[in-house]
């Protein structure tokens, strides 16, 4: 990283952010290097990234497979060093629509003629019939190869056209959508494949949601295999006409449709005959053309503070001072300017600027920063940076959860939890509504489990400085994780605050529809007779309706006077099914509690006999129109 370099491209600020990261958790130990070459890099990107002390890097890795995801991160960030821009993109889709195929084709034919003849010659790429397999190409591993599936996140790099471009080849297994979500929080595009013999499959629709939900924004749909369909142009018409019409439920998204055939190379890089009827530019053209940055319309400054540093180690520093590091989020900041500090609500004027290792005057959204003000303030990591009260300090949100733990997600659990580069406690208070991944509809749950989207109220330990994400990517999204393990249990988009105005409006009564509406049934009443052997008979419904997902209760009165009558009607209203053993004389009294008098079996004469099968038949009909 050159002393008077005039432009950092993202993949070198990201790598000067974590090395700052890593070092303030105490981390150092996931950037040891296996080589010179490698602490080289290190160590110049160390120098950018101004800490207070020399942070110790150990030059042998104990464990070679620990934090090896890290290094992985800054080699590849090392490739892209000096370059002006980074496209980061992901494959994504349906299993066997051909992603490691595609990635492997793109990184075959951008090779020189001479690279791909040792390719052709080398018997570790090669199928058995001596054909390249370009999915090995892609950095899948030959456990992956053997079962012709990806499981782990693979990067490759190449460059095409002056642009430098990063892929993330993501697994397209269910099981495996976690780490399908990771690729895309890091990714700028995606593309997703289509087999054009098997055209919109779940997993599309999934991974198309997922890849919203992360920030994705520029979408290129591949509709791939169109040689098996004998390249006809009809085929690709349909399949477009599905994705468009799946597309309009995303709003502010960029979306373009190529079709292509990776394993022969067809509309990859240069233009097929075949498919003569398509002027749309080849895969790799619509790539180059991709709007992938996001458009921050914030007008305002605004930083979270990563870390606190003494700027007599910065080039220019006569006094020593504590400089606020960071990276600005939006907006831009001029020496003289007044800033606010979120959540102090204090206020100092910018003495002194440094974008990475050199003195400005201006620093603007993506520059890695160390700010000197012209008074000590209380600043630390996680505290905010603005020119003006802008955010909402609050300390509870509803937010759209992605779960990722093989733990289930329950009410009423802590995590930890991150916004920006703050840290603290987090307890989710309520399940909204579980989302199908796949269709997006609404339905009510309990409790979360792996790969699932849902609506949440989490309410934090402290108020924090936040926005929704629509409105700022960073200081929008949430991370939670396990208290015990560390372990990451969910990603999350922060959909707004809980407001003075909403309390006031939840602290009303709750109303029987509301109730019936969370458990998604109607309050029921079934009526046995007390004198029978009813008991028996009872648990047997009950059990029989449990199955079913009703939820339920027995009760049971031999005289029916108001206090019982009270106690029946609190059962109905919370919701739910109640079975109810009584004398017959009393029916008339209890009938009146429902309006709806179809809410009402009567099992009074239920007995444990050869009619018990017919009974539930009756039993079945009856409780589906109370769904």
């Amino acid at each position: 990283m050159a002393e008077q370099q005039s432009f950092v491209n993202e993949m070198e600020r990201e790598a000067v952010y974590r090395i700052r990261e890593l070092c303030s958790q105490g981390k150092e130990s996931a950037l040891c290097a296996a080589d010179e070459k490698e602490a080289a890099l290190i160590g110049e990107l160390s120098k950018a990234a101004l800490y207070p002390e020399k942070p110790f890097f150990p030059s042998v890795r104990e464990k070679p497979e620990d934090d090896f995801g890290e290094m992985e991160f800054f080699r590849l960030a090392g490739q892209f060093m000096g370059k002006k821009t980074v496209q980061k993109f992901i494959t994504c889709g349906g299993v066997d629509d051909g992603k490691s195929t595609l990635i492997g084709r793109i990184l075959y034919d951008v090779k020189s003629r001479k690279e791909q003849e040792e390719i052709r010659a080398n018997p570790v790429f090669l199928r058995k019939d001596g054909s390249v397999d370009y999915a090995l190409l892609a950095g899948t591993t030959e456990e992956e190869a053997r079962q012709g599936i990806t499981v782990q996140v693979s990067y490759s790099a190449f460059e095409r056209g002056g642009s430098s471009f990063l892929m993330a080849d993501v697994p397209g297994h269910e099981e495996y959508t976690h780490n399908m979500a990771y690729a895309a929080a890091k990714a700028n595009t995606a593309v997703i494949m289509v087999a054009a013999n098997k055209g919109i499959v779940p997993q599309t629709r999934r991974h198309t949601r997922i890849c919203y939900f992360m920030g994705i924004r520029s979408m290129i749909f591949a509709v791939n295999k169109m040689d098996m369909m004998s390249y006809q142009e009809s085929v690709f018409r349909q399949i477009s006409e599905e994705i468009v019409q799946m597309m309009e439920g995303y709003a502010g998204c960029e979306c373009r449709i190529v079709p292509a055939a990776a394993k022969s190379g067809k509309n990859i890089i240069e233009p097929a005959k075949e498919m003569s009827w398509y002027n749309g530019g080849t895969l790799l053209d619509v790539l180059q053309q991709a709007d992938c940055k996001t458009p921050v319309k914030k007008e305002y400054f605004c930083m979270p503070v990563q870390r606190i540093c003494k700027s007599s180690q910065m080039k220019g520093a006569v006094v020593e001072k504590r400089a606020v590091q960071g990276e600005v989020l939006c907006g831009s900041l001029t020496c003289g300017d007044e800033i606010f500090v979120y959540p102090t609500a204090k206020r100092a004027k910018i003495s002194t600027l440094y974008r990475l290792a050199q003195k400005t005057d201006t620093v603007c959204a993506g520059d890695p920063v160390s700010i000197e003000l012209d008074r000590e303030l209380d600043t630390a990591r996680g505290y905010i940076l603005a020119d003006r009260d802008v955010l909402n300090l609050t300390d509870r949100v509803e937010a759209d959860l992605l779960w990722t733990l093989d733990n289930r997600l329950t009410q009423g659990k802590r995590y930890q939890i991150q916004i920006g580069t703050a840290m603290q406690t987090a307890v989710v208070t309520k399940i909204c509504y579980l989302v199908d991944v796949n269709t997006g509809d609404h339905r009510y749950a309990e409790y979360i489990t792996k790969n699932e989207l849902a609506r949440c109220e989490l309410c934090f330990s402290r108020q924090a400085a936040v926005t929704c994400e629509k409105e700022n990517r960073t200081l929008g999204t949430l991370r939670l994780y396990d208290r015990k393990t560390g372990a990451l249990a969910a990603y999350g988009n922060i959909i707004h605050t809980i407001s003075e105005e909403v309390l006031k409006r939840d602290s009303r009564e709750i109303t029987a529809p509301e109730r019936e509406s969370c458990l998604g049934q109607k309050a029921g009443l079934i009526l046995f007779d007390v004198k029978n052997s009813c008991r028996e008979v009872m648990n047997y419904i009950e059990r029989y309706l449990l199955r079913m997902g009703f939820h339920t209760i027995q009760a049971a009165f031999d005289q029916i006077d108001r206090k019982e009558l009270g106690h029946i009607r609190s059962l109905l209203d919370a919701g739910l099914i109640v079975l109810l053993a009584l004398q017959a004389s009393e029916k008339k009294k209890v009938k009146e509690l429902l309006e709806e008098r179809e809410r009402i079996f009567d099992g009074m004469r239920c007995t444990m006999d050869e009619e018990m099968g017919y009974t539930l038949k009756c039993v079945k009909e009856w409780a589906s129109e109370l769904i």
